[in-house]
C-alpha cells in the first residue's frame, strides 16, 4: 500500500472485533512508527499497550468515576473552547456522526452511551498511551503527536484500525495505578487498536475536511 492509500484510507474506528491484535504486529508497527521526528532526535516519547483483564480493569474503574460524577484531572489541559469556525466544524461533525447511528438531537440516553462508549475505547482489545517526561517542553507533545499519526497510518497499513481518544486519559491515577506508568510522566493521549467491526454503521462515518485553499497560504511561489 502506498503512503497516499493509508492516508486516505485512514479514520476514527469506533467499533471494532474482539481478536486482540497479535503482539508481533504492534512490535512491527512501532519499529516502524519509532522513525518519526523529533526536536533533534531526542525521542521524547513512551509507550504502554495495554489489553486483557488490566484494560477491562482502568474501563470499568473510569466508567464508575464517570458514573459517580467524578472530576476529570489529565495530565494535558483539554481544550475549554474552539474559534468560532472551529467550533462550527466540531459540531456539524459531531451532528453527521449521530445522524449516521441514528442518534437524535434530544436523545440525551444515547448521547450519554455514546460518550460511555468512548471510555470504552469503542469496545477495542487492546489500547496504546502515549507519555513523556513532565519536564518536556510543550513543543515535545508536538513530537509525540507526529509518533501517533505514523501509529495510526502503519495500522491502517495492515487492515487495524485506531481511534485517537482524549476523554481516555482523564483519570490518569487509574491509568497509573494499573499500568505502572510513573507520576513523572505526563499521559497524553490513549489510542484505540484493533480490527475494525465492518458490519457496525459507525464506521461508514468518515470527517469532512476543509478545501485546503482556506487554510494553505502562497507566498512568493
Amino acid at each position: 500500500m502506498e503512503l497516499r492509500e493509508a492516508i486516505e484510507r485512514r479514520k476514527s474506528i469506533r467499533a471494532f472485533r474482539q481478536e486482540p491484535v497479535p503482539r508481533q504486529a504492534l512490535e512491527e508497527i512501532f519499529q516502524q512508527a519509532w522513525r518519526a521526528p523529533s526536536w533533534g532526535n531526542t525521542q521524547p516519547w513512551k509507550a504502554t499497550i495495554v489489553g486483557g483483564k488490566t484494560l477491562r480493569s482502568i474501563i470499568d474503574e473510569c466508567v464508575r468515576r464517570v458514573l459517580a460524577g467524578g472530576a476529570a484531572s489529565p495530565d494535558v489541559e483539554m481544550p475549554k473552547g474552539w474559534p468560532e469556525e472551529m467550533d462550527r466544524r466540531y459540531k456539524e461533525s459531531g451532528r453527521r456522526l449521530f445522524a449516521e447511528i441514528g442518534i437524535e438531537r434530544g436523545d440525551r440516553v444515547k448521547r450519554d452511551a455514546h460518550r460511555l462508549n468512548m471510555f470504552r475505547f469503542f469496545g477495542s482489545p487492546q489500547a496504546i498511551y502515549l507519555h513523556q517526561d513532565r519536564t518536556l517542553s510543550a513543543y515535545s507533545i508536538f513530537d509525540a503527536g507526529l509518533l501517533a499519526q505514523n501509529i495510526a497510518l502503519l495500522a491502517a497499513e495492515r487492515g487495524l484500525g485506531t481511534c485517537l481518544l482524549a476523554v481516555s486519559v482523564l483519570y490518569p491515577d487509574v491509568i497509573r495505578r494499573h499500568t505502572g506508568i510513573p507520576e513523572t510522566d505526563r499521559i497524553l493521549i490513549g489510542l484505540a487498536v484493533g480490527y475494525p467491526d465492518d458490519r457496525a454503521p459507525i464506521n461508514h462515518f468518515r470527517s469532512e475536511r476543509v478545501p485546503i485553499e482556506k487554510v494553505v497560504h502562497w507566498v512568493d511561489e
